[in-house]
């Protein structure tokens, strides 16, 4: 008969390679429903759902979690993007504007603005890093692009990121509520639209 002392071990259950990306969109979209007075991280991991304790061992607070979430509110580039096709940087950019304003995400971002003034400790930095985040690459890419001379030096990266963001606001503010989703569904074609209109415009 096999006591203790000479039974094998057994594992426990495996590690879910999943969990961070499960909970920091979870995070986001329960920040998105209910904002920071009713954040918290019981609810984040009901709606991942992960157990609590695997959440708390990665992110104590609720400020912890809600701050590497919000870093992924803007993806960076994909690590494979080519850096010197000016076009195809700004088209994959400007899909992620689109994504943030009527996609999943779509609630977080002018919460994160509302907020940032009532919660100026936490929110302050959370805009700052959403801001480095998407747009700080995209600069570096657009000066690289004035310097290989397929943009005029005399525009300044940030009005080329403002013309696209004005775009696609305009676009958001102009299309009904009920067709927004379909913006989100074909937003790769939007993004083109948007990206060759701009860089007609600064070639104009």
């Amino acid at each position: 008969m096999a006591t203790k002392a000479n039974r094998p071990a057994t594992r426990g259950r495996p590690a879910d390679p999943d969990i961070e990306q499960r909970v920091l969109a979870a995070a986001l979209t329960v920040y998105g429903e209910v904002g920071w007075a009713g954040f918290t991280l019981d609810r984040v991991a009901r709606r991942a759902p992960v157990g609590k304790a695997a959440l708390y061992r990665r992110w104590p607070t609720k400020e912890d979690l809600l701050l590497a979430a919000l870093e992924h509110l803007a993806e960076p580039a994909p690590e494979d993007a080519d850096p010197t096709d000016l076009r195809g940087c700004l088209i994959g950019m400007t899909e992620q504007v689109i994504d943030m304003f009527v996609g999943p995400k779509a609630l977080v971002l002018p919460r994160v603005l509302i907020e940032a003034a009532q919660y100026p400790p936490y929110f302050d930095d959370m805009v700052q890093n959403i801001v480095r985040a998407r747009f700080g690459t995209m600069r570096v890419i657009l000066e690289a692009a004035a310097g290989r001379g397929e943009l005029p030096a005399r525009i300044p990266p940030d009005l080329i990121i403002d013309a696209i963001m004005g775009r696609v606001i305009s676009l958001i503010v102009l299309t009904p509520g009920a067709r927004r989703a379909t913006v989100n569904a074909e937003r790769a074609r939007y993004a083109e639209s948007i990206t060759d209109y701009v860089l007609a415009a600064i070639a104009g």
